[in-house]
């Protein structure tokens, strides 16, 4: 007799379960620790429960992720700076996953320098630029100074 193993992946529907982190020190709190809440843990066992009846998994493992949201709520795709040297995708918004072909494809493509061939337009995905911060004399403070910062 072969054994087979299957795996299942539910999530991220956990948006009645989410907890927002609002600071630098939430995130790295976060990112230390990187474990779910009961209740996070409860909710994904439902739901499981409900999409998989009379499953009885052999073991279980949790992994945690943090969904960052973009101004557009599109992901960010596109160069930082006018010689298009610095290129970034970020922001998958709770669907990185779900389009990480298709989001990996157009950057690929934006890299490249190849013709945008999305139905909608490249503005809707360019990277929003915080504006950078100087001093009087027009340098750059310590902590944006690469490696922490560009400047």
């Amino acid at each position: 007799m072969m054994l087979r193993e299957s795996y299942v992946r539910i999530g991220p529907g956990m948006q009645p379960a989410v907890h927002e982190l609002r600071t630098a020190q939430d995130m790295l709190s976060w990112y230390a620790g990187q474990t779910i809440t009961p209740g996070q843990r409860a909710f994904l066992t439902a739901m499981m429960r409900l999409l998989l009846p009379g499953l009885e998994p052999v073991s279980v493992r949790e992994a945690c992720c943090i969904i960052e949201k973009t101004s557009s709520r599109y992901p960010y795709i596109g160069h930082l700076d006018d010689d298009a040297s610095l290129a970034v995708v970020v922001g998958g918004n709770g669907h990185a996953a779900r389009g990480s072909d298709e989001i990996g494809r157009l950057a690929a493509a934006v890299v490249l320098g190849e013709p945008w061939d999305f139905p909608i337009p490249p503005e809707a995905f360019a990277p929003a630029l915080a504006p950078r911060e100087r001093r009087v004399d027009g340098s750059c403070p310590e902590y944006l100074k690469p490696p922490f910062g560009l400047c």
